[in-house]
């Protein structure tokens, strides 16, 4: 049986080739088709070698079938253990000009898409959609392995359809395999979408109630062990480290849009130290300049304000790692909005907050 995870990219020999079209033009991470017979078994492949620009007037492909356009002669992964596979794969992306391969059971049956991405994280991740995710699980990761930790937690606050709860356990898998450790993903949601505001601080100009609902049991079949928290975030986030036990909390994406949720959000890191790590790195979707003095910018002002030894930096918007890097190149500096609400939260009386260093740095003329 064809696993959920994949079976967006599945079609059949007689579905129309506009739907092979779809599947590799709006894809982010698996732009591929997989064409399988009734039997579920891999018969072929359509990825942007079949469908170039023109061809869909070129050859005629709304008047023909999966089957008619896809390649039969393609390249695919047999299932094996992780490290061969990572491993063939880097050999296969090296040599051939593929963004994705199938992988598939002794019987032929797909139960696997892999990523060039995947394949060569470390230097790709930067690039990715919701690069903001794979940055920030690097960050933390890397504040983990410094302190000791060998396994932590990544919490998606407002997953809605759960398009950036799928991208944070998939880049949390290949984060946890360059770093060693384990990563426990977890995803805040009320499920009915947002709640009516309160008042001007929850941006009435921007929400009404309703909006972002999610699909909870389509969600569900499409994660593999990331935990769904469902219920009034006000109230979850009250509960979730008592009734959870999480491990440190390394990373941590706010997209809740209004000034309510956040608060209470941002109140969870006012209890004990061994719930996180001493900087947890945060990621705040919605702020922007002309709503400095509502929604989540207003909720993290006071949360500084009020707090001595647990401060948030920056609290303005515009900061970009990237930007001042001197090796970036032309896409970088192109992009260099696309990470500026990443954030850290340093708890300065956390016990692991001092570095772990044991040999003084020197410099020499």
């Amino acid at each position: 049986m064809i696993p959920t995870q994949i079976q967006n990219n599945i079609v059949r020999l007689d579905t129309p080739a506009v739907y092979a079209y779809y599947i590799v033009k709006t894809s982010d991470l698996y732009p591929l088709a997989l064409v399988c017979d009734n039997n579920d078994v891999l018969v072929g492949v359509i990825g942007s070698q079949e469908i170039d620009p023109w061809s869909l007037y070129r050859d005629d492909i709304p008047n023909k079938s999966c089957g008619e356009i896809c390649a039969r002669n393609f390249t695919f992964l047999e299932a094996a253990d992780e490290d061969s596979l990572y491993s063939r794969a880097r050999n296969i992306f090296a040599e051939k000009a593929l963004m994705t391969l199938p992988v598939v059971d002794e019987k032929g049956v797909p139960i696997r898409l892999f990523g060039k991405f995947q394949a060569f994280f470390r230097e790709m991740y930067k690039y990715l959609p919701y690069n903001n995710y794979a940055y920030g699980l690097m960050d933390a990761a890397g504040m983990a392995r410094s302190r000791g930790y060998d396994r932590i937690s990544a919490i998606e606050f407002g997953v809605a359809g759960g398009r950036g709860l799928f991208h944070m356990e998939l880049y949390a898998r290949e984060v946890q395999r360059l770093h060693g450790l384990t990563i426990d993903v977890y995803g805040f949601d009320s499920g009915i979408g947002l709640f009516p505001p309160a008042d001007y601080r929850d941006c009435p100009q921007q929400w009404i109630e309703g909006d972002f609902k999610m699909d909870f049991e389509s969600l569900q079949s499409r994660l593999f062990k990331a935990k769904l928290i469902i219920g009034d975030i006000c109230q979850t986030t009250k509960t979730f480290l008592s009734n959870y036990t999480p491990h440190p909390i390394g990373f941590m994406s706010i997209d809740v849009d209004q000034y309510t949720p956040t608060a209470a959000i941002l109140d969870m890191l006012l209890d004990e130290d061994k719930y996180f790590l001493p900087i947890v790195t945060m990621f705040f979707d919605d702020i922007f300049d002309h709503n400095e003095f509502q929604g989540e910018a207003l909720a993290l002002r006071e949360f500084n304000e009020k707090n001595e030894h647990l401060k948030i930096a920056p609290e303005h918007k515009i900061f970009n790692h990237y930007l001042w890097n001197p090796r970036k190149d032309a896409a970088e500096f192109i992009d260099r909005n696309s990470t500026v609400n990443l954030k850290w939260c340093s708890r300065f009386n956390h016990p692991l907050f001092a570095t772990m260093r044991n040999k003084n740095r020197s410099l020499t003329l």
